[in-house]
């Protein structure tokens, strides 16, 4: 009967572990990818000051911006007075999104939206 008993405590303490291992890697999918969607914050707010608008994602690749590998734009659209992105994460499938609007003060006005995206 001990037997038993060690052998679920050992499966619970494994499960256990495996899920804490999950949380930390999407926390830390997440944080990467609210990182990237930052960088492009900025990217619009120097945009917008020289061109009275704010930009397409094609036109920030253009200027230089780039996603690290294991990211992907999924949507974006830019207008004058706003901008939306849609990045996901490929290695976990985090996928966040972020607006930007004309009278944001600073780039944690709009946290991103994020969650776990189908692959």
């Amino acid at each position: 009967m001990s037997s038993v008993v060690v052998a679920f405590l050992l499966l619970t303490v494994a499960a256990v572990g495996l899920q804490v291992n999950g949380n930390a890697r999407t926390d830390r999918s997440v944080g990467q990818v609210t990182g990237t969607l930052t960088r492009v914050y900025d990217q619009q707010t120097a945009f917008r000051l020289i061109n009275q608008r704010f930009a397409t994602w094609p036109e920030l690749k253009a200027q230089g911006m780039a996603l690290p590998m294991s990211h992907r734009v999924l949507a974006s659209n830019a207008s004058p007075s706003h901008w939306f992105i849609k990045v996901r994460d490929t290695q976990t499938g985090i996928v966040c999104s972020r607006t930007g609007e004309l009278f944001d003060e600073g780039p944690l006005e709009r946290p991103p939206s994020c969650s776990t995206g189908a692959r």
